[in-house]
């Protein structure tokens, strides 16, 4: 299985005081058990590096990207043709306030028929994809 870990995801499992961070705690031990093929993108990756940044402090940007060297996810890089796939996913869905980050990460589960999302964003329910994709949340 190939699970897709979003920007909020990470949030929540970094941050003690988000509301999802004891839900996100139970998921990631979940997917840990299940042995999954865990991908994220640079795209979400530069998103949690700023948001911890802003958010806590630059010691806890900075561990988290030294979590992220030493760790197994695959970290998926945006191409020409994601880029092409994400402004077409972006321009249809002109009634949703997507980020255009939320683009990349729906062109990227498509391209490499992701099965799961491991997010708290609402706009991954909106089902621009492919193929089925489970949510967890």
């Amino acid at each position: 299985m190939k699970v897709y870990i979003d920007t909020s995801a990470f949030c929540a499992l970094t941050n003690p005081k988000d509301r999802h961070n004891l839900r996100a705690k139970e998921i990631y031990l979940g997917l840990e058990a299940a042995r999954p093929i865990i991908h994220t993108s640079d795209y979400v990756l530069d998103e949690i590096y700023t948001l911890l940044r802003i958010r806590a402090s630059h010691n806890a940007a900075v561990n988290f990207m030294n979590g992220m060297d030493k760790s197994n996810i695959i970290v998926l890089r945006m191409s020409e043709d994601i880029i092409e796939a994400a402004k077409t996913i972006f321009r249809r869905y002109d009634d949703k306030k997507l980020s255009f980050t939320d683009c990349t990460s729906f062109a990227l589960i498509n391209n490499f028929c992701i099965d799961a999302v491991f997010a708290f964003d609402e706009h991954f329910k909106y089902q621009p994809y492919s193929h089925t994709v489970s949510i967890l949340e």
